[in-house]
């Protein structure tokens, strides 16, 4: 079984994808990052020419398998290969993952793919997910600090609660200070930073952070 202890893991999921300049992008800024697939995600890393160091399938969209390790799993089951591989990667040590190639096609898969990121921080790890548009994380709740891309032109705050309460925006065109936001009718979407970082504070509550561009 293979030790993953310190690696940041990029995670190539199977949803459509036919622009990899910004996985190319991640792999530049983490040349040393543990290549997962799940299942038909080996497709975009034949593309990229990457070899997978650990892959999960049960062979129902990708027949074949690659990897220095595979895990083959049961195409009847209740966890889909991605949320699979999310685990098993921070099971075997690492703390950071990236999760690529997941936003496009069937809107339950990314919306299952997105909901991955609370369960990252509950397996003691953090997650990404980022496509050639946006990148997304979670704010489970008190003052973060987020470096603001380059490619970054505006960031919404999606509501996972029903209410988030005490939101304070620093920095940022539109600010806010100690409000109360709910999921109906949000106030949080499309900000623009006036920096290179931003501080989002949320006192009680959970939400996506969207960055993201035209």
């Amino acid at each position: 079984m293979g030790d993953f202890k310190g690696r940041c893991a990029l995670i190539l999921a199977a949803a459509p994808e036919t622009e990899y300049g910004y996985v190319k992008g991640l792999l530049r800024t983490h040349p040393d990052a543990l290549i997962a697939c799940a299942d038909g995600g080996l497709r975009h890393a034949r593309r990229l020419g990457l070899t997978p160091d650990f892959m999960v399938s049960d062979c129902d969209s990708m027949p074949e398998t690659e990897g220095a390790e595979v895990l083959r799993l049961p195409p009847e089951k209740d966890d889909t290969d991605t949320q699979t591989c999310l685990r098993e990667v921070f099971r075997r040590g690492c703390r950071e993952a990236y999760l690529v190639c997941a936003t496009g096609g069937r809107l339950d898969h990314m919306l299952a793919n997105l909901s991955l990121l609370e369960e990252a921080r509950a397996l003691g790890g953090r997650l990404t997910v980022q496509d050639k548009q946006n990148r997304v994380v979670l704010h489970e709740g008190g003052r973060q600090i987020f470096k603001i891309e380059p490619e970054d032109r505006y960031f919404s705050i999606v509501p996972l609660d029903e209410t988030l309460r005490g939101v304070t925006i620093e920095n940022a065109k539109y600010p806010l200070c100690d409000a109360l936001v709910r999921r109906a009718g949000m106030i949080t979407i499309s900000n623009e930073a006036l920096g290179p970082e931003i501080a989002i504070t949320i006192a009680r509550g959970r939400a996506l952070i969207v960055f993201t561009h035209d």
